[in-house]
């Protein structure tokens, strides 16, 4: 496993966890909930059930939370979380390791944010696993 750092578009650095799997047959992207962190046991069960069924995971702690990245709980947003989503998936295009359609995972406020992100590019996802949804408002 290899970590790396990106800034997001509001220059904040995002660390996060990412996994090469020889011979990938896939791409998973995965984001943990309001109080979490890319490290939690969960996230990291669902990381290795990915990584042992061949698909490169790319684990990530949003910005504005309880892990490595940079902010504070106090500005906490569904908004700023989609927002490093699509950063990271963004960075992550320019690399060898790309691959689309792929799968996107979540907990709790990650889940909102991979349903969004899906609902916004569904040619980008393959698959949708969305654990413990937040779900608010109409439209959810």
């Amino acid at each position: 496993m290899q970590t790396f750092s990106i800034k997001n578009r509001r220059d904040r650095t995002i660390i996060g966890n990412l996994d090469i799997v020889p011979d990938q047959r896939g791409l998973a992207f995965m984001l943990h909930g309001v109080g979490g962190f890319k490290e939690q046991p969960h996230l990291r069960v669902m990381a290795q059930s990915f990584s042992e069924h061949g698909y490169t995971v790319v684990n990530f702690d949003s910005t504005n939370g309880f892990g490595e990245s940079d902010g504070g709980l106090e500005t906490l947003s569904a908004t700023g979380n989609y927002e490093d989503l699509g950063d990271v998936i963004a960075w992550a295009g320019t690399q060898s390791w790309y691959a689309e359609p792929f799968v996107l995972a979540g907990f709790s406020l990650g889940s909102l944010c991979m349903a969004l992100y899906a609902e916004k590019h569904p040619e980008k996802v393959k698959a949708l696993a969305p654990i413990s949804t937040v779900v608010s408002g109409k439209h959810l």
